[in-house]
Formats: structure tokens, sequence, C-alpha cells
């Protein structure tokens, strides 16, 4: 009988440390890997223009991934957290994308936001600025914020999203098997460190 105790207390208390590894764990693999992009290790940045946090994330993601070179593919993805306002930010995003301007747009756009608090409430509104920052045209941004390519990017990112289990931004996913938990790895500075390390790994495997 005391050997059986004594088993199943060793057994308890291997569940608790393993159960403990896991929450200490700064990221987290995912149940189902996702399909990557380019031919670095696929690292996904998930921010919304409407949140601080990835405003002051962005020069910090631009200047490591300038650091780590082909190593990485660095694919950014808009949130919504089915809010409508980001929702628009989101197609925002693609609507630069597709007009080949998200070079110009994507840290003005953040700056216009975070830094002069300009509001973007409608369609026209986005329209407006890409205009002044870019070489398009009002009727341009609009035609691209209401295409099909548009729609279809954005309810793709909803679905990746989901697939992460993305609780909140910025988040980043490396090849499409891991999320890293800002908090866990200490801060976004110790974000893009555990990416790095998972960089190498997957690098390694190839």
């Amino acid at each position: 009988m005391k050997n059986i105790r004594f088993s199943l207390l060793l057994v308890i208390v291997g569940l608790f440390l393993a159960a403990s590894v896991q929450a200490q764990q700064p990221y987290q693999r995912l149940q189902t890997p996702q399909a990557t992009e380019g031919s670095g290790v696929e690292v996904r940045e998930f921010f919304s223009y409407g949140c601080p946090h990835c405003h002051d994330f962005e020069p910090v993601i631009g200047a490591w991934a300038e650091e780590m070179g082909d190593a990485v593919t660095v694919v950014k993805t808009p949130v919504t957290f089915g809010r409508d306002s980001w929702r628009l930010l989101a197609r925002a995003y693609y609507a630069a994308e597709a007009l080949g301007i998200v070079d110009v747009t994507h840290g003005a756009l953040f700056d216009a936001i975070h830094e002069d608090r300009r509001a973007f409430r409608r369609p026209e509104d986005i329209a407006e600025f890409y205009a002044e920052v870019a070489d398009v045209t009002e009727t341009d941004v609009l035609a691209a914020l209401d295409s099909f390519s548009v729609s279809s990017n954005v309810n793709r990112a909803e679905r990746l999203v989901g697939a992460y289990r993305v609780m909140g931004t910025p988040a980043v996913g490396v090849a499409g098997r891991y999320l890293i938990d800002v908090r866990a790895a200490g801060g976004q500075q110790g974000m893009l460190e555990v990416a790095e390390s998972l960089v190498a790994e997957e690098s390694d495997s190839r």
C-alpha cells in the first residue's frame, strides 16, 4: 500500500512539474501547424494600427528583421478581435498592400493615430490620408478598400488569429508552429529573443 501511495505521489509531482514548466514556456506550440510564406523562416507579426503597444513594437521588430536578414520572412497580419474600428484598419493595411504603397503608409498610419491623434472612422478617412502620404488617388484607395481581395485577406487573417489562438497584440508566430507569449517572454525584446532562438532551431532542421 505504501509503495502504491508513493508511486501515486511521484505521478502527481511529475504532473505538477510538467504543468509548471509548460506554464513558464515563453511560447505555445500550435495544435495544427499553419502554412508559411517566404524563403526564410516565417515570423508572423500580429498587430493592429489601433494598438499603442503595436506602435511601440513596430520600429523594434523592423530593426530586428533587418539584423536577421534573409534568415526570416516577416509577414504582418492585422487583427480585428471583432472590433469594427480595427476591421477598417485591417482593411487599410491590405488595401495599401494591394496598391503597392504599404512601405510608405504603414509607419505613417501608426504615427497618425498614436502621435497625431488622428481618427479613422470611415473608409473616406483612410482614402484621404493615403492620398496625402502616397502617390494614389482617393478613388483608388476606396476601390481597394472595397475590393474582394482585401475582404478575402481580412477573413484569412481572422482565421489565422484563431488558429494561432492570439489573445493580445503585439504577438509573434514562428514557422507556422509557435506563438510567443509576450508576457512570459519578458516583454517585446524578450519576445524577439525567443523568436530568434526558434528561428535558429527551424533553420538547423531544414
